[in-house]
């Protein structure tokens, strides 16, 4: 097994907290990226999402970054429960 690969999941949802003065119910916002990779590497969370083009061939790639602190949960998805 290569050690330099990212798990890749059909869909992966994060709830990143929302800046409150209520610290008692904070709220999140709910963030989805299909076909996407998951790391976790030191205090960060790193998503990264294969863009494809009209084509569906794979064009891009982009990676968003999250601190941990701001994430209250996510969810990996392995198989589709989605349509594309």
């Amino acid at each position: 097994m290569n050690s330099n690969v990212i798990p890749t999941f059909s869909k992966v949802e994060i709830l990143v907290k929302k800046q409150s003065n209520n610290t008692q119910l904070p709220s999140v916002t709910k963030l989805e990226f299909f076909d996407s990779g998951l790391m976790i590497t030191g205090n960060y969370l790193v998503i990264t999402s294969k863009e494809y083009g009209d084509t569906l061939e794979y064009v891009n790639q982009t990676s968003s970054v999250f601190n941990l602190n701001d994430i209250s949960a996510y969810k990996t998805y392995s198989e589709p429960k989605y349509k594309k």
